[in-house]
């Protein structure tokens, strides 16, 4: 597995996303720009997207990420890969004892 961690390794930034709530009452989650920081992770796209989902129009782009050490993301947080100007979205955080993977969808 080190093989494969170490070959689709890049540099993914993590922007944490916190609720906060606004002048109305209503509460969104806003990025927290000032608290970003840099992960190394391997990053393979997930065999799921290659299908459609059930009742969906298009089919999902996801990606998987295998970060190096614990990371402290969460569920929620934004995620910008180099060279991709898109949003991605931690969709879930699953730990292993061994390892941890982090599953990543397109936003917007």
């Amino acid at each position: 597995m080190m093989r494969h961690a170490i070959r689709y390794s890049q540099s993914v930034r993590v922007v944490p996303c916190r609720a906060t709530a606004g002048d109305t009452g209503g509460i969104a989650l806003a990025e927290q720009p000032g608290q970003s920081y840099l992960i190394a992770a391997a990053v393979r796209p997930d065999r799921k997207s290659e299908r459609r989902e059930r009742g969906s129009l298009r089919p999902r782009e996801r990606r998987l990420l295998l970060p190096l050490g614990r990371p402290p993301i969460r569920q929620g947080d934004h995620l910008y890969f180099a060279g991709d100007a898109r949003r991605w979205r931690c969709m879930q955080r699953r730990d292993f004892p061994a390892h941890l993977e982090i599953e990543a969808e397109v936003e917007g």
